[in-house]
């Protein structure tokens, strides 16, 4: 990253996807931004202090610009996914670090798609998660859902299996994976490696395996934190990494990735808005550190 980007949200308000998960995540844009309202209340002249890391941060270069929501077709998963893929598409070709509030993660889908057709080489993809979303289509979730956002991309000619990352992974899933994931090589750091393992090192993985690619996306379900920090979420997996842990793994990310989404957020779970507003440090935590000098 050279010259800061603007920084734009969107919200993606869509659910449609939610086929085991629990529904609601459409309402997480709005909870999302009204959780940011108590951070961007401390920017005053442009300019916010982050206390952790003793620095004065600058937004002279940089607006954070709220571009609304996705035109949801609640009747059409196809045609919301369309009007997805344009807006964010838009935004990247008019230079803007586009930053999607989900709705569930199968939202990630047209945001990947708008960045491997916004440029003609490799697109990694970082994805935190407790789930690995590599379903194909079956009876009952289709070709579309929260499950199978990642499947759908590796259709995509120009994502490779050894550019994805998955971190934060764990618990069980279908037999299958276990062929399926040694045949294709995603590259995975489980949630008990993530524990076991320090920030630099996990970092040093997931540089290396995005280091042939022209663009990367950053896509971050809220339940890859345990449950005990991120109640409301579309499912819940005990084991997962804690706040502090994603913020430093996050810190070391920003500026190399050109787009971000952030999913599974679910209000109607939520306590005390605990996981919204960790959704909210983390949208202002990406765009503070895009604004800082380099």
């Amino acid at each position: 990253m050279n010259k800061p980007q603007h920084f734009g949200i969107v919200g993606f308000p869509w659910d449609g996807g939610a086929s085991l998960g629990r529904p609601g995540a459409r309402y997480a844009p709005k909870a999302i931004r009204e959780a940011a309202g108590w951070l961007r209340n401390r920017i005053e002249g442009e300019k916010v202090y982050n206390v952790e890391k003793r620095k004065l941060i600058h937004f002279a270069e940089q607006q954070i610009i709220d571009y609304g929501d996705i035109d949801i077709a609640a009747y059409s998963t196809e045609i919301t996914f369309r009007n997805a893929e344009a807006k964010i598409k838009q935004l990247l070709d008019e230079g803007v670090f586009p930053f999607i509030l989900g709705g569930d993660h199968s939202i990630s889908y047209p945001g990947i798609k708008a960045l491997h057709d916004s440029c003609t080489g490799n697109v990694a993809i970082i994805q935190f998660d407790a789930h690995l979303d590599l379903v194909d289509e079956t009876p009952l979730q289709g070709r579309f859902s929260q499950s199978s956002q990642m499947r759908r991309a590796l259709e995509l000619p120009r994502i490779k299996p050894h550019n994805i990352v998955q971190i934060g992974v764990r618990s069980y899933n279908y037999p299958w994976y276990a062929e399926y994931l040694r045949e294709t090589g995603i590259v995975q750091i489980t949630a008990r490696e993530v524990h076991r393992m320090g920030t630099a090192e996990v970092l040093e993985r997931v540089y290396k395996a995005c280091e042939d690619a022209e663009k990367i996306y950053l896509t971050f379900d809220i339940d890859v934190l345990d449950p005990a920090f991120a109640p409301g979420s579309g499912a819940n997996e005990p084991g997962g990494l804690t706040p502090v842990q994603c913020f430093e793994l996050l810190d070391g990310l920003y500026r190399r990735i050109d787009a971000m989404d952030i999913a599974e957020v679910n209000p109607l779970y939520d306590h005390q808005e605990i996981t919204s507003s960790l959704a909210a440090r983390i949208m202002f935590d990406c765009a503070t550190e895009r604004a800082t000098d380099q």
